[in-house]
Formats: structure tokens, sequence, C-alpha cells
């Protein structure tokens, strides 16, 4: 894991394989991980945060909450909040992603310095993870291993249930404690925008000659990126794609600037990998597919369209024909945007092209375009392209309603939070807010698997008598310093923290949590405390831009160099341990 030869799924699997081979643990504790409720929960709810963001919610919500503020502080504090209150009901990583293109424009319409406010939108995302039991899949897989544990040693203290907002009570005050750090700190320690930030090597390296590759996206009147330039927009440092040109009123405009403004009707053509036109698309609200006139035509709702790559089959009847003379928005009810051949673009008009077996074109279709075409026979593979489908917003009032029942229905006691969490992604996908396959996207598998190989590894500490070990080390520490409980609460937050900078913080929290009980049980500690310590010192990684997923995805449109995260993450670090332990 620290060097990064295999990834943390197949390396917690092959351990637990291991472990079990040499007996360590038995095959059904090996896989014992995947009928946790915890772990079952997770998945669950990605499909519901998948919905939630589906609706483009977030977008329109921020967009009334930033407003305009005067000061640095002002727009921390507007930005945070609300953040932070997001992120403890849906998965931080959609929460960022959504919201780096709304801030960089944010801060140039008010003049802000991006660099003021990018650390703090990752760092309140994951504050606001802290603070609920759903904010982050390592708070339930904590729950999960709890209750097992609960039950296991039953006649030790009875069997723990955590609540969904049992974890405020020490979640909230840490939030707090950290928004009001990055507002002290932030004039000191980040950097104010004098740093000026090349367009690097990736958009340096771009030829003319890459103009095979062109595909193009429109900007529509009501887009946010009107107005503002092309870095601000978001469509700077894109990867897999790069943005070549634009064409304004007829005349093509190269070598095209992060300074350049947008205008209503420009006609963007990319060039890279095609799967990434579609995370554009859904990464500027406003963006759409552009192949003249006849993406108007489209006898489909803007809500149901997606991008499409589809390769010609050798023995179809498309052969030898133009896409005029197929008339092929007819007949399929879809629009092709560009044709490849043999990884070059094909320079016709669109309606001239005469396809040849094996060439990919990329279409603007609907969702029942796979099962239309592949009846015909006409194409060998067809793809649709991840994110390419236009925010839904008409359905975002009935996607809240469903999480707001899920969340009701579990703090009720009504039902537990996993059959919750399953009618809520079941009602998103009967309402069209998800497709099935979307929904299936939408699990993050290799998240999955990590955790499930943690629980794994975790039993094993156990069997083997290591966690024990650890903890009756981790207890004479405490009673050698003469520090007690604090050194114990101090030295487990101390440990999370660090294995979750080597492994994932899931597998941090997995692994420590049988150290922590029984260190817990040796000191007569609360094993409810020991968790909620768990869950914030798994999820506190400030110090590193490789520590959490979103300070690495702000990393780049920041602007910041990995020292920034050092300076300014370290005394958070320690700020947020004192925190967690006082409270």
């Amino acid at each position: 894991l620290l060097r990064d030869y295999v990834a943390a799924d197949w390396t917690m699997m092959l351990a637990v394989a291991t472990l079990n081979l040499c007996g360590v643990i038995t095959l059904a504790e090996s896989l014992a991980g995947f009928a946790n409720e915890g772990l079952l929960t997770v998945g669950a709810l990605f499909v519901v945060a998948a919905g939630i963001s589906a609706t483009g919610g977030l977008d329109w919500y921020m967009g009334k909450v930033l407003g305009k503020p005067r000061t640095p502080a002002g727009a921390q504090l507007r930005l945070m909040l609300p953040i932070a209150c997001v992120s403890g009901f849906l998965n931080n990583t959609p929460v960022v992603a959504v919201m780096i293109p709304i801030v960089l424009r944010w801060a140039e319409a008010t003049g802000m310095a991006k660099e003021q406010l990018m650390i703090p939108l990752s760092f309140a995302s994951v504050l606001g993870g802290t603070c609920t039991l759903i904010g982050t899949s390592t708070n339930l897989v904590v729950q999960g291993m709890v209750e097992t544990w609960t039950r296991e040693h039953a006649g030790r203290g009875g069997e723990v249930k955590i609540g969904l907002f049992d974890l405020g009570l020490y979640g909230v005050p840490v939030a707090l404690a950290g928004i009001a750090y990055v507002l002290l700190a932030s004039p000191f320690l980040l950097p104010k925008g004098a740093r000026r930030i090349g367009s690097g090597p990736r958009d340096q390296r771009r030829g003319e000659d890459e103009e095979d590759l062109l595909v193009g996206a429109r900007v529509e009147g009501w887009s946010p990126a009107v107005g503002h330039t092309v870095a601000a927009s978001g469509l700077r440092g894109l990867p897999g794609l790069y943005l070549v040109s634009v064409r304004r009123n007829q005349a093509l405009l190269r070598a095209i600037g992060p300074e350049f403004i947008l205008n209503q009707g420009d006609i963007l053509y990319f060039t890279g990998m095609i799967e990434s036109l579609g995370k554009v698309l859904r990464r500027v609200p406003g963006l759409a597919p552009y192949s003249s006139d006849q993406v108007d035509k489209l006898e489909i709702s803007s809500h149901d369209r997606r991008l499409i790559q589809a390769v010609v089959a050798k023995t179809g009847d498309l052969v030898g024909k133009s896409i005029r003379d197929i008339k092929f928005r007819t007949r399929f009810n879809a629009v092709v945007i560009a044709v490849h051949r043999e990884g070059a673009r094909v320079h016709s008009r669109i309606g001239d092209v005469v396809l040849h077996p094996g060439d990919v074109l990329l279409l603007d279709a609907g969702e029942d375009f796979k099962q239309s075409a592949r009846a015909q026979g006409a194409f060998a593979l067809i793809s649709v392209l991840d994110d390419s489908t236009p925010p839904r917003l008409r359905l975002l009032i009935p996607s809240l309603l469903c999480a707001l029942a899920m969340i009701s229905l579990y703090t009720a006691g009504v039902m537990e939070l996993f059959t919750a969490a399953v009618l809520a992604a079941a009602v998103m996908i009967a309402s069209g807010t998800l497709t099935q396959q979307e929904a299936r996207n939408a699990i993050k598998w290799d998240v999955i698997v990590t955790i499930a190989g943690a629980f794994g590894i975790s039993r094993a500490m156990q069997n083997s008598g290591v966690a024990e070990a650890v903890a009756k080390k981790l207890v004479a520490l405490g009673r050698v310093t003469n520090t007690g409980e604090i050194g114990l609460l101090v030295a487990v937050y101390l440990a999370t923290f660090l294995i979750s900078n080597i492994v994932t913080n899931n597998a941090a929290a997995a692994l420590m949590l049988p150290i922590a009980a029984s260190a817990a049980e040796s000191e007569n500690i609360a094993l409810e405390k020991m968790a909620f310590l768990l869950m914030l010192a798994a999820s506190a990684s400030f110090m590193s831009p490789f520590g959490y997923q979103t300070n690495l995805m702000v990393y780049g449109p920041g602007g910041y160099v990995f020292a920034d995260f050092i300076k300014f993450g370290f005394p958070m670090q320690i700020t947020l341990l004192i925190v967690s332990i006082v409270v």
C-alpha cells in the first residue's frame, strides 16, 4: 500500500485470503464483512447520494446561499457552513466535485482568491461528514463493527446502538472548531492569490495537429459559464480532455487561455479522450453536445439524453452509406456529433460521411437507443459515457423528500438504516431519478471490497491476539507517562490518523477498532466513546493532498503546492486532536 504497487481493494482481499490459508481466520470469518449491515448500508447510500446529485440540486442550493460577501472570512463562512451541513447527509466526494466549478466562478465574480476557498471547501466537507452517522462510510463501518463486537462480548456492557445524530455530540464541536480555525488561520497560512500557477506542461504540449479528435459543446444562454473565464468555469486542467478552440460568430478562435471569457452561443472544441466529455457536460451546467442544428430536432427530453459511443458493425446495413442517406436521426432518434476512424476524426460534414466498418460514432441519444439499435444489428458495440446525462432538476423535490423520509424512518425507530436506504434507492430508480445502470455505477465497488477485506483482517487481529497485545501496550504507555485515559485516547487517535494516511480511512477504522475496544475494556472506558473517537480520527486527514480524496480534488484547481497542506493542515490537525479528546 505504501508503494501503491497494488490497489487497496486487491491488497485487502489478498491479505484476507492469506490469513484464511494460514488458518488464522475461517472462511466464514473471511467473508463476514460482505454481510455486515454497515457495509451494505454504505452501498445503498451511494445510490441515494447519486440520485440527489443527478438532480443538480446542489448547484441551485449553493447558488442561492453563497451571495456576495465582502471579506474572505465572510466568503469562507458562507461556503463552509452549508457544505458541512450537506456533507452530513451526502457523500462528500460528489459534493466537492459539483462545488469546484461553482466556487471558481464565485471567486472570480466576488474578486476573492480561489486559494482562500478551495482548501476550506474540502475541509468543510470532511468536517461535515463527522457530524452524523451517515456522513461518511467510515462512520457506518465503525457502527457495524461495534455492534458485532458487543454481540460477541455479551455480558461486558450490553449491546451498543449508535443513533443517526449521536456522533453529532462530538462531531459538531469538532466541526465548529475546524471552521473557526480556518477563519482565523487562513489569512496567515493560505496563499492569498499572488502566486500564479501556469497552465502546466499538459496544456503546452498540445499541438494544432491534435484537432483530429475534436468534439464540440455549445454554451447555452442559461449556463453560469456565460460571462466567466475558462478557468473559472472549471474547463482548465480537465482529466483526459483539452479545450483547443472556440467558434464564435463563424470565427474560429485558437490558443484559448485560462482568462478567455465565454459568451452565449460559443462552440467549444475539445480534444482528447471522448469518454471525458460526459463529465465536462455534467461539471458545467449549460453545456450541450454540438452537431449543427440536429440536436435541437431530437424528439427526446433533455433530461433523458446522454452521450453514447457506437461502433459500426461490419455486417450491418450502415456500411457504405452516408449518414444523410441513412436518415440517421429519423431511424435511431439520435444525432451524430462526431465520427472517428482509426483514431482520427473524419474531416467532412457529418451528413456527408460514408460509414466504414469499425467507425466510432459519438451520439447524442436517449436511454432506449441501446435496445433499439442492438435489435437492428447496426452496431458491434454500444457504450454510454459516464455522467453524460443533463441534471434532472424536475426531480429535485421528490429526491429530497425521499432522502428526508429515509432519515425520518430511521431516527423514529421504524426501520433500520439499511432498510430505509434500500427503499429510498428503489424509489429513486422507480421515479426516474436514476436508471438501474446508473444506480449500479454509483456504488463504489473498490470501497466496498476494501472495507469487507478490512473486516477480515480485523477479525484476524482478534483471533491471533495482536489486538489485545497492542491494546495492552497502549494502556501501559499511558500508565508509564502518567497520562492515563487521556494518554490512551491520544495514542488511539494518532495511530488511527497515521494508518488512515497509509491505507484508506475505512480500513484504518476497521483495523483499529479491535485494538481500541480491547483498550477501552481494560481501562473501563465506554465503547461508544472510543468508537466516536475512531470516527473522528479516521476522517482527520488534513496534512496532505493525498490524505483524503477531496483534498486531492481541490489540489490542482486551487493552485496549491504540497507545502500548503502541511503548513495549513498541521496546526488544524493538532487543534482537532485537542478538541476531540476534550469533548
